[in-house]
């Protein structure tokens, strides 16, 4: 079986990657409306507009969810975007041409896009825990919120080896188009 051009390994994987694409366009969407009734929710109870509101939707609102929601809902645009940026990649393998000069933008952003996703996490254990002290509210079911700083490795050398990668696919789009110039 071919690894590039149609009916190869890449096409199928791209197949796979638009199916993880429409997942994660669902997910986002049903994040963002839970996100809103959350808020709508929030100001109906500030507020005491109309009637009491239900206990179960109060104990949902109890949990860590109203702080952990926005969090997830960054997780899913970052995972989006990065799916997005493969799914391009993949489109360029499938019709037999790796070396193009987008290829190398798009693992840029990718690499970009991972760095910016690990440093929001960090400020976002940060904000929680702060709040969490804050408000006063106690720590439930055992979840451990000292100050302590821990580094994803995993993360931060796909970075590093996505930056590479986005160099050398740079390169080698300009080695190609440099021979076809040639004589």
């Amino acid at each position: 079986m071919n690894t590039l051009g149609p009916g190869s390994l890449t096409a199928i994987l791209k197949v796979l990657l638009d199916i993880v694409a429409f997942i994660l366009w669902v997910l986002l969407g049903g994040a963002s409306l839970i996100m809103v009734f959350i808020m709508v929710a929030g100001v109906y109870r500030t507020f005491g507009i109309g009637p009491e509101l239900p206990q179960a939707l109060l104990n949902f609102l109890q949990l860590g969810v109203v702080l952990a929601l926005p969090m997830a809902i960054t997780a899913i645009v970052v995972f989006t975007f990065v799916v997005d940026r493969l799914r391009r990649v993949c489109r360029t393998l499938v019709k037999g041409d790796p070396f193009v000069p987008e290829n190398a933008g798009h693992l840029r952003s990718i690499a970009i896009a991972i760095a910016i996703y690990q440093l929001i996490r960090y400020a976002a254990h940060g904000a929680i825990s702060l709040a969490y002290t804050l408000f006063g509210r106690p720590v439930e079911s055992g979840m451990n919120l000292e100050p302590h700083f821990t580094l994803n490795l995993g993360a931060w050398f796909a970075v590093i080896a996505l930056l590479v990668l986005s160099e050398v696919f740079r390169e080698g789009a300009r080695l190609r188009d440099e021979q076809q110039f040639t004589i």
